[in-house]
């Protein structure tokens, strides 16, 4: 395995823990920041694609989607 590839592997693991952890604390303040930390520092170090960027987001956005509504049921 490349070293590039190997970054790429540590970085993506370290954004799907800081989703993961995302999942748990959704709601709270400041719940997203280090997600979106990790994968801007991930793509701002070359570790992950554009693509991968925006796909990232848009999972920190989808959380927050499945999020709101059952937090508006449980209300």
């Amino acid at each position: 395995m490349s070293l590039q590839q190997r970054d790429h592997d540590t970085a993506v693991g370290w954004i799907n823990t800081e989703l993961a952890e995302l999942r748990r604390e959704v709601g709270k303040p400041n719940a997203s920041a280090a997600a979106r930390s990790a994968i801007t520092l991930a793509f701002l170090l070359r570790a992950i694609s554009d693509t991968e960027h925006r796909e990232f987001q848009a999972r920190i956005d989808e959380i927050y989607a499945d999020y709101k509504p059952s937090h508006a049921t449980a209300a």
